[in-house]
């Protein structure tokens, strides 16, 4: 009975000593998706009824200050319903929800069969004495990660790009009247086009962060 004791443990290792590295990468991988899973059910369960909420009070304010809606107008006028500050306070809380949303899509976890592909990829660019296959795979999911969260950027960036234009538009039509020429000295129907500044200085920050190591990584590893 002792010697059956002592030789069971020996048996057992193996099977527990082959992939713990990988297993602990995909784990954490998981648990970081699980979170942002939870994060988002939050915010759009807060979302919808905010959304809601936000409306009506919105319309009783206009209604009590302007009466009934005639036409969306700034001026204050008697039907004059200004819908700004409205669209502010839902389209930039949309603007969150719906990154998060994209995070969530863009950053899960690599599946088996994605890391095999970037191994396989891997494979052909170093020598006959390249890594283990548990490095190798760790360096497959490492890239894969930088990847998903490079395309996760570029689709955060273009949902900005939808949501914050019309704010600019309405921001502008509200402090400036009608467009009648993009400039930024704030006299009436000068429009000044701060969307274009901060999405190219977005675009920037993706390109040099995000983008350029990935393609750095890849062209050092291409085949």
């Amino acid at each position: 009975m002792p010697a059956e004791m002592l030789t069971k443990p020996e048996q057992r290792v193996p099977t527990h000593a082959t992939v713990p590295i990988e297993d602990a990468d995909l784990q954490a991988a998981t648990q970081r998706q699980f979170k942002r899973v939870r994060r988002l059910k939050l915010h759009v369960a807060a979302w919808g009824p905010g959304t809601i909420l936000l409306t009506a009070a919105w319309i009783v304010h206009e209604w009590q200050a302007n009466g009934a809606f005639a036409r969306f107008a700034h001026e204050g006028n008697t039907g004059d319903w200004n819908p700004t500050l409205w669209a502010v306070a839902v389209l930039v809380w949309g603007f969150v929800v719906g990154s998060m949303a994209l995070r969530v899509y863009f950053e899960r976890p690599a599946t088996a069969a994605e890391v095999d592909r970037e191994v396989e990829r891997l494979q052909h660019s170093f020598e006959e004495e390249g890594p283990a296959d548990t490095v190798l795979r760790r360096l497959a999911r490492a890239q894969l990660e930088r990847l998903s969260r490079l395309k996760s950027n570029v689709a955060v960036w273009l949902l900005a790009m939808i949501v914050l234009t019309p704010l600019n538009v309405l921001i502008e039509w509200q402090d400036n009247g009608g467009f009648q020429r993009v400039s930024r000295n704030s006299q009436p129907g000068s429009w000044d086009p701060w969307i274009l500044v901060a999405g190219g200085i977005w675009a920037g920050v993706i390109v040099f962060v995000f983008a350029l190591p990935v393609y750095l990584d890849r062209r050092k590893t291409k085949s």
